[in-house]
């Protein structure tokens, strides 16, 4: 029997029906491993020891879950810790990276707390794969602009620290209220926002969400959006397909796969459009249950399986 803790949100935020982490976390404690949950905002420096106020989280069958008494811990104290908390990858993001990092001396970090801060979501894969669309990074409305003109197409403009669609919007040519939106965008942010060449979609395929284990392939699906909506997320609507990863997708992770092992970024999802990576989700990539459910050959056992070793 082994000993894993999870640092995420609190179970009251999940939807316990489709979260990766409960997902994964009942597959453990079915093993007859013990499994914790310890909230984010619980994680603290005491006396040089990285501890935690958490509890032993035990599976009931369904979406019941049995908490024990909440304690504080010593997270190094663990055969393996999660880092499972979902962005915004913030202040108090940044921190938890930090404290964590003493823990992964001592013990096994899934993902490497340095890995998670060196791998901005939305700029990572536009460092590391030629596979992506045209991108302008800037804080700058004139930049942008110009950059629309130059490559004459609508733009994806997105936040760097957000997820699930939030904050993502489409930057169309000649359009006065995008204009006005892409304003509103850049006053709000503190920091540059992704300004992407749009990729149009004629025959409403989505895109793909391809989840990897230390740089392979752990299982891919399609995500397709409703009908007038070009996000694809699927906690915006959109529904998940059975779909085949292509070459071009191939070649993109084998791009991917060092680097990604080097920074210790076992558990990854990344997102491709029309044979275009579009993000990698280092911090709670999500699709552990819907692999399952669309293709019953057992991600999650496959995953587990690799933990097992690893830990």
């Amino acid at each position: 029997m082994k000993r894993f803790a999870f640092v995420m949100d609190p179970l009251e935020k999940l939807d316990l029906e489709w979260d990766t982490s409960l997902c994964l976390l009942r597959e453990l404690a079915r093993r007859g491993h013990q499994t914790f949950l310890f909230p984010a905002d619980n994680v603290s420096l005491v006396s040089g020891r990285v501890k935690a106020r958490g509890y032993l989280l035990k599976p009931l069958g369904g979406q019941k879950y049995h908490k024990r008494v909440e304690k504080s811990y010593d997270l190094a104290g663990f055969d393996a810790v999660f880092i499972r908390k979902d962005p915004p990858f913030d202040g108090g993001y940044l921190a938890l990276t930090y404290l964590l990092e003493g823990v992964a001396r001592k013990t096994v970090v899934i993902n490497s707390p340095r890995g998670i801060r060196n791998a901005n979501e939305k700029l990572f894969g536009l460092l590391f794969s030629r596979g992506s669309p045209l991108t302008l990074v800037s804080s700058k409305v004139d930049e942008i602009v110009a950059f629309q003109k130059k490559i004459r197409s609508d733009l994806v403009v997105k936040p760097l620290y957000e997820k699930g669609g939030k904050g993502v919007f489409l930057f169309r040519r000649n359009r006065r209220d995008d204009y006005l939106l892409l304003k509103k965008a850049t006053l709000k942010e503190t920091q540059a926002i992704v300004a992407q060449k749009f990729i149009p979609d004629p025959k409403n395929q989505g895109d793909k969400r391809i989840l990897l284990w230390k740089g392979k392939i752990l299982g891919v699906f399609a995500r397709v959006p409703q009908v007038g909506e070009f996000r694809s997320n699927l906690s915006l609507g959109g529904r998940f397909e059975k779909c085949s990863v292509t070459p071009t997708e191939i070649k993109i992770v084998n791009e991917l796969r060092p680097i990604l092992v080097r920074e210790g970024l076992y558990f990854v999802g990344i997102d491709v459009r029309q044979g275009r990576l579009i993000e990698v989700n280092v911090t709670s990539p999500a699709g552990l249950v819907e692999l399952d459910l669309l293709y019953k050959r057992g991600a999650t056992k496959e995953l587990v399986d690799s933990i097992e070793k690893t830990c």
